[in-house]
């Protein structure tokens, strides 16, 4: 399997999309986590969410659903760290909330 890793030079109005999409990212990812600190959620109850969310939230169907459902792949993979690291021995915390320059990369 071969990995590529490719570097944009967008334009300003295509910089500020990108921004904006990663802010979306940013901002449901922080919502999930809220979610996670009360109680573990697997990614199916994530994108159970996220779809409440949609509802709620009327802005989210600009974006779109393929990369809002990568941020319940991201936070699941970040918590099944922290429980093997747990398993491991290692001190562990809680997930953290992003902040404002976490969210720099499209996967």
């Amino acid at each position: 399997m071969r990995n590529y890793k490719f570097r944009l030079y967008p334009n300003l109005e295509q910089e500020h999309k990108l921004q904006n999409n990663l802010n979306v990212c940013k901002w449901i990812y922080n919502k999930f986590v809220e979610q996670a600190q009360k109680s573990f959620l697997t990614r199916n109850d994530m994108n159970y969410i996220l779809t409440e969310l949609k509802q709620s939230e009327s802005w989210l169907y600009n974006y779109h659903s393929k990369m809002l459902q990568m941020v319940s792949t991201q936070l699941e993979g970040a918590e099944k760290s922290l429980i093997e690291q747990s398993k491991k021995g290692h001190k562990t915390g809680q997930l953290r909330f992003a902040r404002y320059n976490e969210f720099r990369t499209f996967t």
